[in-house]
């Protein structure tokens, strides 16, 4: 949680405990009882902080923190047999002192299958599995809301769905451009199991609230999915005696088996795809987001400032049998023409809401973005190396090399850094590893999917000095690229090779419409200049 700031909070608050759910009977905004330490005044947090809440968690810490509790690995069978008991059921927590409002939540209890009695929240599953961002979390209390946003239509010959985000939805943009939150929201709309679980957290709130001295209260409770075989990581209090752990947090979740088709595509109306215009910097340049942003919580957003996203610790999602989430546009716009000489960025607001968001908003709009998406998926975006691959046919073929091996890789995502996403839908941005020998010399070669033409980036042909330093050394070289913008880093690559030893090949010229698609000659071209060059280097 770092460089994120709640008004209202000390330094090093720890969340102690998480109680009931409150809103005004007149009101719609509705809040979460919490125990803070040290103690202060503020005693709440709204659910549009869902997604963060977490027993233990530090906020507003002036050093980073530490995770709090013991991690554990969990696979279960399903949650068919879990049983519903209140958080003081739990034997790891009897030697301390609950407050009241602690010990009565609800949470389900199971045996994993190496054992360990487990001792799992309800609201913490329910926010690993759904609440990734401020919407969600605030949608998920009132029932039918989902059916009013969004409208899906199946096409089962096809083995996909269009899901069509309806004018009046609120769900923001920006995390429509994450091909991450895109996937989880898929996974929601879709697939019955899941569906059903989000839906019954409205269900059981207008079955079980209650109203007193002119507020509703609530105690969190859902039905959750079936979750087959799903692993998860944990972490919390453990109990070597009773061999029993009370959950803190759920850090990720492996496994996932789902119902939805194996392409997903999403149309708003909102949406348009943006024609790069002249200049060489590609698009004007974002806000400089500031070293830390102030959570204003409670307050209403404004619909008509920039969209901020806030980045906090995360829940590693991995579906098993990924599926494509893509978005589809029906309108074209001219895009920005780049940096101009001299202009600067301008700067982004400090003080930020995550609430709903309105023109009469006194805040810049923020959510949150605790979605990681681990899942095997990196072959769904291997078309888009079709003219890559094809030149390696030819070097196979043609000029008698061999290919040893091909990896397509996701870049990774990195703090404050956005090119490990494609501009033009958000999808990731892989590279293609190549090893390959010619005439008796082992190369590695990298492709870089640059199909939404925001920079030229050569394919770069490497002999590796160590190559059992390879697996560590990529990594950092995905992570520099990413962090430089998409440019090659060649003082580490001097290192891993020699100066003399990598070389950049100009991809051949191709129709500026259309970076993807390039002619039969090109390519065969192309393969002689790489062949030229691994006989040269």
């Amino acid at each position: 949680m770092q460089g994120i700031r709640f008004d209202n909070l000390k330094d090093n608050t720890t969340i102690s405990s998480i109680g009931s759910f409150f809103r005004r009977i007149d009101g719609s905004q509705w809040g979460v009882n919490l125990e803070l330490w040290p103690y202060q005044n503020k005693k709440s947090l709204t659910v549009s902080q869902l997604p963060i809440l977490v027993r233990r968690r530090v906020l507003n810490p002036i050093i980073p923190a530490k995770s709090a509790g013991y991690e554990l690995n969990l696979a279960i069978n399903n949650t068919e047999n879990w049983l519903v008991c209140n958080n003081a059921d739990c034997p790891a927590l009897k030697e301390m002192k609950l407050s009241s409002r602690e010990s009565s939540q609800l949470c389900f209890s199971f045996k994993s299958d190496s054992g360990v009695n487990v001792y799992l929240p309800q609201l913490e599953l329910a926010r690993a599995l759904f609440f990734h961002d401020a919407y969600l979390a605030r949608t998920a209390l009132e029932p039918d809301a989902l059916k009013i946003e969004f409208d899906i239509v199946p096409d089962i010959l096809a083995d996909s769905s269009t899901i069509n985000v309806l004018q009046s939805s609120n769900y923001t943009q920006k995390s429509l451009d994450n091909y991450a939150a895109r996937r989880v929201l898929s996974w929601i709309l879709i697939d019955s199991d899941a569906r059903t679980s989000y839906e019954s957290i409205g269900w059981y709130q207008k079955r079980n609230g209650i109203e007193r001295s002119g507020y509703r209260h609530w105690d969190f409770q859902f039905d959750p999915p079936m979750l087959p075989d799903v692993e998860f990581v944990v972490r919390g209090k453990f109990n070597k005696e009773t061999n029993s752990i009370f959950v803190f947090e759920i850090t990720s979740i492996a496994n996932i088996r789902h119902k939805v088709p194996s392409k997903v595509e999403f149309y708003s109306p909102k949406f348009k795809d943006h024609v790069r215009g002249e200049g060489s910097g590609g698009n004007k340049p974002p806000s400089e987001r500031p070293d830390e942003h102030n959570v204003q919580d409670g307050e209403d957003a404004n619909s008509n400032t920039d969209h901020v996203q806030l980045q906090a610790p995360v829940v590693g999602f991995e579906f098993f049998n990924p599926f494509e989430a893509t978005k589809i546009f029906k309108k074209k716009q001219n895009g920005s023409s780049g940096r101009k000489e001299g202009e600067e960025a301008n700067d982004a607001s400090k003080d930020v809401s995550t609430e709903e968001s309105d023109e009469s908003g006194g805040r810049p709009q923020a959510d949150w973005d605790i979605v990681e998406d681990y899942s095997d998926d990196a072959h769904l975006y291997a078309n888009k190396f079709d003219c890559f691959q094809q030149m390696l046919e030819l070097l196979s073929s043609e000029h008698d090399c061999k290919i040893i091996s091909k990896q397509i890789r996701k870049l990774p995502k990195l703090p404050r850094c956005t090119k490990h996403l494609l501009d033009n839908g958000g999808s990731p941005r892989c590279i293609a590893v190549v090893q390959i020998n010619c005439n008796g010399q082992s190369f590695y070669m990298l492709e870089v999917d640059t199909s939404d033409a925001v920079k030229s980036l050569s394919t770069k042909l490497l002999i590796i000095n160590d190559l059992a330093k390879w697996d560590e050394q990529i990594n950092e070289v995905e992570r520099l690229l990413v962090k430089g913008s998409l440019c090659w880093p060649s003082k580490l690559l001097d290192d891993i090779c020699g100066s003399k030893r990598h070389k950049s090949i100009p991809h051949p010229q191709t129709n500026s419409s259309n970076k993807g698609l390039l002619e039969p000659d090109s390519i065969i071209k192309w393969a002689q200049r790489v062949q030229s060059w691994m006989l040269n280097i």
